[in-house]
């Protein structure tokens, strides 16, 4: 179907030009020499020191296999994700994944844009409004204000779309980071935590999520502090939304927390073992020792890495909704939905694995026959 793009831009968006080739993990000298431009000019043009030539565009274009219009999108990549980033090691790595995240939210952006609108029954706090010097704090005053029930949580995705958080299932591109949150500078309007696809423990997600989720209500638009001490804050607030103390810790007699313990309050809260061993640690109820004792036990069974008794991930609503609604309301295909959101349905295929198809490229072949 034909779609209304209105008044064609005009102007390139210089941002734009780095973003996609750190999408597609290139350096500026690999894209330069794909493209046939000196090197010096592309890295002019990604500071924004020199206008975009339509010939550099066309060049960028082909190299980087996005759209034309990509570079006319008149928005600015989003702000550096919070997430764990310590256990990415490598700068590259790390510097792509973001620019997967970023990508991800530019397209939800101008999907949610194109005629859709989200109601919601809670509101997120305002920056500075939740004390971050005290994030088990900052948890009990937000499960207070959200109304939400003692004891578990049964589906934290539910909780954050309750606020109008969009909750996205995108491929990280790694297997280093279970999820992340994206506020924008300027638009506290809509707060995006990204779940990575390649994430298959339920418990993980749930407590990721929640870690955004402090992130987001703690760490917004505020001054940057160390990153040491705005993880063990999320970290803090996530244990004290997810484990309760006032549920919580009166289960767990003083420094008798066992294995088989772990393993039935894992059931009854949907968190890791190894996360109630280590909030049973920060909160006083164990001691070193045991907490020592406790992950030897869990490494001599290998249930670091693979705990028993998984959970299955949570499923977002909003962004399904919103694709269903383009989809069967609007006609749209993945082709107008990819040129909506000014890339092309491989990328959109990519980045959002469960939700797009890849495009099939049929190719002649040649048969020969013998006689």
């Amino acid at each position: 179907m034909e779609l209304d793009r209105g008044s064609a831009e005009s102007i390139t968006n210089f941002r734009m030009v780095r973003l996609a080739r750190e999408l597609r993990g290139f350096t500026q000298t690999q894209v330069a020499k794909k493209g046939g431009l000196p090197q010096a000019r592309l890295s002019r043009i990604e500071a924004g020191q020199i206008e975009i030539a339509k010939s550099d565009v066309a060049a960028l274009s082909n190299v980087l296999e996005l759209p034309e219009s990509f570079f006319f999108e008149p928005g600015a990549p989003a702000a550096v994700p919070l997430y764990r980033k310590r256990a990415i090691r490598s700068a590259r790595k790390l510097i792509t994944i973001q620019a997967r995240l970023n990508c991800a939210v530019l397209i939800a952006q101008r999907l949610l844009a194109a005629g859709i609108n989200i109601d919601h029954a809670n509101y997120f706090p305002e920056p500075g409004e939740l004390p971050a010097d005290d994030p088990t704090r900052a948890a009990e005053i937000l499960r207070r204000d959200w109304r939400l029930p003692v004891g578990r949580i049964d589906n934290v995705t539910a909780v954050i779309e309750s606020a109008a958080g969009l909750v996205l299932r995108v491929d990280f591109g790694s297997d280093d980071a279970s999820a992340a949150f994206i506020g924008l500078h300027g638009d506290d309007t809509q707060l995006w935590f990204l779940v990575n696809t390649r994430e298959t423990a339920g418990d993980r997600v749930r407590l990721s999520l929640a870690h955004e989720l402090g992130h987001a209500v703690l760490h917004r638009r505020l001054p940057a502090i160390e990153e040491s001490e705005t993880e063990q804050q999320a970290f803090s607030f996530s244990a004290a939304l997810l484990l309760p103390a006032s549920e919580f810790d009166r289960t767990i007699p003083f420094d008798a927390l066992t294995l088989g313990g772990a393993r039935h309050l894992k059931q009854t809260y949907g968190v890791s073992m190894q996360a109630i061993i280590r909030a049973a640690y920060e909160r006083g109820r164990i001691g070193r020792p045991r907490y020592t004792s406790l992950y030897k036990q869990l490494s001599a069974r290998q249930w670091r890495t693979t705990e028993p008794d998984p959970l299955p991930v949570e499923a977002p609503r909003i962004w399904p909704e919103v694709l269903a609604v383009h989809r069967d309301q609007h006609g749209f295909t993945d082709s107008d939905l990819a040129e909506i959101a000014r890339v092309d349905r491989m990328t959109l295929a990519d980045l959002f694995p469960e939700d797009f198809r890849r495009p099939s490229h049929l190719r002649a072949v040649s048969v020969s026959s013998t006689h």
